[in-house]
């Protein structure tokens, strides 16, 4: 392909033919850093690995990689299309010239190789990287219908609907973003005073401490104490021995604590012994 730019002459897509990564040395647990390795050898592994720049949003490819990496992507797609008997209303030939095809195209590519990365049986091809081709030709598919360059015969540029700003871009109320994007939101937990009414409000500071405003008061008024609604017992289980009794104490303070007594007529009352009492508070809300 002399003449093509898109193409290099040489290195090709050897780099998908990954070999499975060396074991632990002396032992050691897998993944821990190896206590050396000789230059020349790990210079060898990092040859046989993935281009550097796999994996990296597309976006945040460095300057002097970005020419590898359209050239790897291109040599990707076009594998897949054969792969996977693709047509034009699938991946248009002026795909790299929009970016969410391209998007796409390298999310599906660095999936693709993630799964077969262990070069081993396994259940990733099959579950992950084959269910999501056919959700990934529906996606392009449309994407591809709705540039509508295969219509067109030939690339067809995003039309731009607003005078102010360019296709697929928003046209923004400065005034009101910086409003909302400036707005600062907190939470503070109040106790509630005792008795009476305590009084609350904020203050906006800059560094300098000078106050920019100030919100309205908002009155806390003292906490609420229910009402003892009743003490009642009931069984929970019985034995020939012993028998299971438990207690439900509705409202009353929060203070409350659980007091166990016993009676021989029902009528005079005494603390049971401490070994039979279990008094436990009442659970802070």
């Amino acid at each position: 392909m002399a003449g093509n730019p898109w193409v290099d002459d040489e290195d090709d897509d050897t780099w998908l033919n990954q070999a499975p990564s060396p074991g632990p040395a002396d032992g050691g647990a897998p993944g821990s850093p190896l206590t050396y390795l000789d230059p020349e050898v790990e210079a060898a592994l990092a040859a046989e690995g993935p281009p550097e720049w796999l994996g990296t949003r597309w976006r945040q490819i460095e300057p002097g990689q970005q020419w590898d990496a359209w050239n790897g992507l291109r040599r990707w797609v076009d594998w897949f299309i054969r792969e996977y008997r693709l047509t034009t209303s699938d991946v248009p030939a002026c795909w790299y010239r929009h970016p969410d095809l391209t998007a796409e195209l390298y999310a599906a590519m660095c999936m693709e190789y993630k799964v077969w990365e262990e070069q081993a049986p396994g259940l990733a091809p099959m579950m992950m990287w084959h269910p999501n081709v056919a959700q990934l030709r529906s996606r392009l598919k449309e994407m591809t219908h709705e540039a509508g360059c295969v219509q067109a015969g030939k690339h067809k540029e995003p039309v731009a609907y607003s005078g102010a700003v360019g296709a697929y871009e928003l046209d923004y109320d400065e005034d009101d973003w910086i409003t909302v994007a400036s707005t600062i939101r907190t939470e503070k937990v109040i106790d509630r005073p005792t008795t009476g009414v305590k009084y609350v409000r904020a203050r906006a500071v800059d560094a300098d401490g000078t106050e920019h405003g100030a919100s309205d008061p908002l009155g806390l008024q003292a906490r609420s104490v229910a009402g003892l609604g009743s003490v009642a017992l009931a069984y929970t289980s019985t034995t020939p021995g012993q028998a299971g009794v438990t207690v439900n104490i509705a409202g009353g303070p929060e203070n409350l604590t659980v007091v166990w007594e016993e009676s021989a007529d029902g009528t005079t009352w005494a603390p049971m012994d401490a070994g039979d009492e279990d008094t436990q508070d009442r659970p802070q809300p």
